[in-house]
């Protein structure tokens, strides 16, 4: 049975049009003209546009622990972040999972395993949304690199990234930057931030080179993160980085756009108006056209904002500023079968109600309702 969702504002190769987007199972069957079908559920204004694509995002560890001390299952967290996603409009999540040994962001490499293992199973069983994997390997967790390799031998994976967060390098720009943070932040003393000094500024070339031929032998797209400089863009592109999550200047993004590499931003960045770490704005970017897609980094829900703050802090059409966080990650990643209304792809679908702050009202997944928020409104 065909399901049919008519609009005056249907995204169709980054413009709103009127259509009729037909639904057979899980595929978008036909885009007819608007109103040529007799039975036609009518949205009326409200936007279709294809289901959001988010490929960084640590969410899951404020669900796990939404206030210090007080954590919940990994399970449960799994299952109700699934639900928040749907109606935030994101259909499609990388789980950005930090391997190192971190305890104040309740961070470690059996942590990591552990999350993996349970998104990865119950994404097979229960979800709403399609939940993957993004692996963070930190560069001088050298005991990362097995259990990394391990699960992306078992095809948990499917993204890795690069971090590197030694003092000089990315956020921390200095020797005392980095002393200041770790001191005041963990609550160290200067023996004990040497110490992770020291950890941070050892780093086994060997192992980590395994890893990266690891994961490419994997056809995994790789990304590197935080990048400062030209020098460290030039190495990463020897290594096979497709992809610049979070560059840290104006001058950085632009040679990445300009050697091929995508460029990435926060969404949360966007709609602040700036960084929380005091880094570069991500709208700066955007208005140089050196910002090629959103992720939510931390915050979900503010992928949609974020399309609309980019209209009016720099005047982004917004079907382009969608295609920021449908279209365009979703090739990055490598899932052709999404991101686009369009013949042949998955129905994954959300509907915009932006009359006042814009909101997601309904999200199909796989042509089903995962979440419908117009009320007495049936499929």
């Amino acid at each position: 049975m065909e399901t049919i969702l008519r609009s005056k504002n249907v995204l169709i190769n980054e413009e709103f049009v009127s259509a009729d987007v037909v639904i057979y199972k899980d595929l978008i069957k036909r885009v007819d003209k608007y109103g040529v079908n007799e039975v036609a559920v009518d949205l009326g204004e409200k936007k279709i546009a294809p289901g959001i694509v988010d490929l960084h995002s640590d969410a899951i560890e404020k669900e796990i622990e939404p206030r210090p001390g007080a954590t919940f299952s990994i399970e449960t967290a799994v299952a109700e972040l699934d639900k928040k996603l749907s109606m935030a409009g994101v259909t499609t999540m990388f789980h950005a999972i930090g391997f190192e040994e971190n305890p104040k962001k309740k961070r470690s490499i059996d942590l990591a395993k552990q999350q993996i293992e349970e998104i990865y199973t119950a994404n097979k069983k229960h979800l709403g949304v399609d939940n993957y994997i993004h692996a963070r390997f930190e560069l001088s967790s050298d005991e990362a690199v097995e259990p990394i390799k391990e699960v992306i031998s078992n095809g948990m994976v499917k993204l890795v990234s690069l971090m590197d967060h030694s003092p000089g390098q990315g956020q921390f720009k200095s020797l005392e930057s980095f002393q200041k943070y770790y001191g005041s932040y963990y609550g160290l003393n200067e023996e004990e931030v040497q110490s992770v000094v020291d950890k941070k500024l050892s780093k086994d070339e060997e192992k980590i080179n395994d890893l990266i031929s690891h994961a490419k032998e994997h056809n995994l797209t790789l990304l590197s993160h935080d990048d400062d400089c030209i020098e460290k863009l030039d190495g990463l592109l020897n290594l096979g980085v497709q992809i610049s999550e979070f560059p840290l200047d104006l001058e950085v993004a632009k040679y990445a756009v300009s050697k091929g590499i995508a460029t990435g931003m926060g969404a949360p960045n966007i709609v602040r108006g700036g960084s929380q770490s005091g880094n570069i704005a991500a709208i700066e970017l955007v208005k140089e056209d050196v910002c090629k897609y959103l992720c939510s980094d931390y915050h979900p829900t503010s992928m949609l904002q974020a399309v609309y703050r980019m209209k009016e802090d720099a005047n982004l059409d917004i079907a382009k500023g969608f295609s920021m966080v449908t279209s365009t990650p979703a090739k990055y990643a490598n899932l052709d079968d999404r991101g686009e209304i369009a013949v042949g792809k998955k129905a994954d679908i959300i509907v915009i109600d932006d009359t006042h702050i814009p909101k997601v009202v309904l999200t199909l997944k796989d042509g089903d309702s995962i979440y419908n928020g117009i009320r007495g409104f049936r499929l």
